[in-house]
């Protein structure tokens, strides 16, 4: 794992533990959590569940938004091994295109991040800031807890030296459309949740218990065509699980009800269950395939209709995935011209302050320099 470094200032801590897709959350060292792109967690964690995280025994991937200041319980989590990944196909050496480039933060995080200052986040401008979720019934929140009118979190969006894009859903709370009862409701929601944030580009991140809610699939379809005839810069993408295989049959069916309404989505962004860049590059190529069948594209559109999101940093007893692994991955996606990279998340994109091996959402686990993943994945 590299030298130990000397002690630093202590990271900020996660007000909530709560990200994951497909899959996992699974509590770790330090008050965070791996998040595992694999199998799904409980969406429907209230306010009681603050003091507790939850945990499954599957695959790695860190986590996202909770509670201003709620340590978690500490698990071990799995990883994958480099040592026993099948070959994937390998990198180009030279990126030949721009790839844009948004991280997801936790709006969250106590302290609050202040997006104006990027000594540890070097020239990022785009933030996919997460997560808006139901609270009461049909009310947008973020992270199910917090009003989406919070001063604070207000506060830090105006910082953002970019563009915004609101993802909606995460783990341990529950996408609005699966709460609100029908669709004009629903439709409201949304449009609350674009005129408080002030974009007009919104990201689904559903998990596989989201993604199996067919009822909840046609009401988000429905509800994002209409507003489509309001606000004609609508953007829309979807973060979804994808395995070595690709896509599951509820992500690409999620897709299909989208597009039948007519949702142009812009991203498909892939949340690998995979830590290294090599599994990275061979799920993303096995749902590329797919993603040709449903769209009826040729090749390089569909490349540029597709996004990654990896897992930086140490996800399990493994390497996790590396510098190294980023720089292959950007070069990959740069020669294909993929629509958009991203990564959980920006605040682990830090070394940890004494034990270069923990794992939470406040650090990487990594003896690298603070900001190193976020250089090498927006190309600087």
């Amino acid at each position: 794992m590299g030298r130990h470094r000397k002690r630093r200032a202590a990271p900020r801590l996660s007000r909530r533990i709560a990200l994951i897709t497909a899959g996992l959350l699974i509590p770790c060292t330090g008050g965070a959590a791996v998040l595992a792109a694999t199998t799904d967690l409980d969406e429907h964690a209230t306010p009681s569940a603050r003091s507790r995280a939850a945990s499954r025994p599957d695959v790695a991937i860190t986590e996202v938004p909770g509670a201003r200041s709620r340590p978690a319980a500490s698990h071990p989590a799995p990883s994958a091994s480099r040592t026993t990944e099948p070959p994937e196909p390998t990198a180009s050496a030279a990126p030949v295109a721009d790839v844009p480039f948004a991280p997801y933060a936790d709006v969250l995080t106590w302290p609050p991040l202040d997006f104006a200052k990027s000594a540890a986040r070097p020239g990022v401008k785009n933030y996919t800031l997460g997560f808006v979720a139901a609270g009461q019934g049909c009310t947008p929140t973020w992270g199910g807890l917090t009003p989406l009118g919070d001063a604070v979190v207000r506060k830090q969006i105006k910082k953002v030296p970019g563009d915004v894009i609101v993802s909606l859903g995460g783990p341990h709370a529950t996408e609005l459309a699966r709460e609100c009862a029908d669709t004009d409701a629903l439709t409201s929601a949304y449009r609350s949740v674009l005129t408080t944030t002030g974009t007009d580009q919104v990201d689904f991140f559903l998990t596989d218990t989201a993604l199996a809610d067919g009822a909840a699939a046609r009401r988000r379809a429905e509800a994002l065509a209409r507003l489509r005839h309001d606000r004609p810069g609508l953007r829309v993408s979807f973060t979804l699980p994808v395995h070595r295989t690709g896509l599951t049959a509820d992500a690409l069916a999620t897709l299909r009800t989208a597009t039948a309404a007519g949702v142009d989505v812009s991203i498909v962004d892939l949340l690998p269950s995979g830590g290294t860049g090599s599994a990275v590059l061979a799920a993303a190529t096995a749902a590329h395939g797919q993603l040709q069948k449903l769209y009826h594209q040729d090749a390089d559109t569909v490349w540029r209709r597709m996004g990654v999101t990896p897992v930086i940093g140490v996800a399990g007893t493994g390497a996790g995935f590396q510098p190294d692994d980023a720089r292959q991955v950007r070069s990959w996606a740069a020669t294909r011209h993929l629509g958009r990279l991203s990564m959980w998340s920006i605040t682990r994109d830090t070394p940890c302050t004494a034990d270069t091996t923990a794992q939470n959402d406040t650090c990487s686990g990594l003896d690298e320099d603070a900001g190193v993943f976020s250089r090498i994945l927006q190309g600087s």
